[in-house]
């Protein structure tokens, strides 16, 4: 999943091209969640959040500068001090963010989450699927 998450984080990424405030369609998105180093598990998501919001807002985020520095605001605790040489490539911003604050072992992460999936009784047929599919990915 987190692979999943990294290639559409970099689609998204790499077709940005200036536009208006909202894209062609006039959808706007919502700002990113905070991100606290103490959970690891929720990096991926809040990256994709914020390539989200980038490529909804593209006149504002032309460049790795903007996009990082606007990221850094919705950092919490630890990985908000995180202040190094990459501040001006977003790709090296990205990875450093990986390594220090993601999941140390993401493979046995969700090899674990696969093993404990079960239908809980309140849960549909679908949802079990869409995690499985999730995970899987």
């Amino acid at each position: 999943m987190a692979e999943v998450l990294s290639r559409l984080a970099n689609t998204l990424n790499s077709n940005l091209t200036p536009g208006p405030n909202t894209n062609s369609r006039g959808t706007k998105a919502h700002i990113p969640d905070t991100f606290s180093s103490t959970e690891p598990d929720k990096l991926n998501n809040f990256l994709f959040q914020c390539c989200l919001y980038f490529y909804a807002n593209l006149v504002q985020f032309d460049t790795d500068i903007v996009k990082i520095n606007f990221t850094i605001t919705y950092l919490t605790g630890v990985a908000q001090g995180i202040l190094q040489d990459w501040l001006s490539d977003w790709n090296l911003f990205v990875d450093e963010l990986r390594q220090h604050f993601g999941l140390s072992d993401p493979i046995g992460e969700v090899a674990n989450m696969l093993d404990n999936l079960c239908i809980k009784p309140s849960n549909k047929i679908s949802t079990y699927n869409v995690d499985f599919m999730c995970y899987a990915s």
